[in-house]
């Protein structure tokens, strides 16, 4: 067993050589390969841990507003489907401090439903059950357990990583099992590089995000 658990996906993995992505069919090794090209181009500024930085960033709003550090994570979540990250923080604490934000109707009725759940053993179960979605809920459990080794989070720019390429919306929209050979596409990738998959991932988005 490899340090990161990542021999399981392998080894699950080993029935799906191949992924349909769109219209283009790819294989393990092509997604590989363009992971690695984009690790190439990073800075030593992004070899930064994003997702503590994230996490403390919860905590400081969690004391200002005095609410669990599982609800601002939960809605800092649910409100970041096509925001950047900064304007994402900005929405969070709007909706946190007002009850209201500039965002889709239903990304707000889901942080609404967050703020209104019991602060009781059962908090972070039913904030899991509220977010429901593969990327907002990798994402999540990244900021809350940013040392944690077994998610990562495919966003737009983790699948525009992996094909090469900006993604189409029709591309950004992953079944399941494309969403799990991503993943375990970058922690593959990761393993060869002695990096934790989280790490990799926000790495080569901020990578991605300056080169592109």
């Amino acid at each position: 067993m490899s340090k990161y658990g990542s021999l399981k996906y392998i080894k699950r993995g080993i029935q799906m050589i191949r992924m349909k992505i769109g219209d283009k069919e790819y294989s393990r090794t092509m997604i590989n390969n363009n992971i690695k090209k984009t690790y190439k181009f990073s800075l030593g500024s992004e070899f930064n841990n994003w997702y503590q930085e994230a996490h403390d960033f919860g905590i400081d709003v969690s004391k200002v507003f005095d609410i669990p550090l599982s609800k601002v994570l939960g809605i800092v979540s649910v409100l970041s489907p096509l925001k950047e990250w900064n304007n994402n923080k900005k929405l969070a604490i709007q909706f946190i401090a007002s009850g209201d934000c500039g965002h889709m109707k239903n990304n707000k009725q889901k942080a609404k439903e967050i703020m209104s759940l019991d602060n009781d053993s059962a908090l972070e179960f039913n904030i899991l059950k509220i977010i429901n979605g593969q990327k907002t809920t990798a994402f999540y459990l990244n900021m809350m357990y940013p040392n944690r080794k077994d998610y990562v989070t495919i966003d737009r720019h983790a699948i525009a990583i992996a094909i090469g390429r900006n993604a189409t919306e029709f591309e950004q929209s992953l079944t399941k099992n494309q969403y799990t050979f991503l993943k375990d596409c970058y922690i593959m990738v990761a393993e060869t590089l002695g990096l934790a998959p989280l790490h990799l991932q926000s790495i080569t988005w901020q990578t991605w995000k300056r080169i592109k």
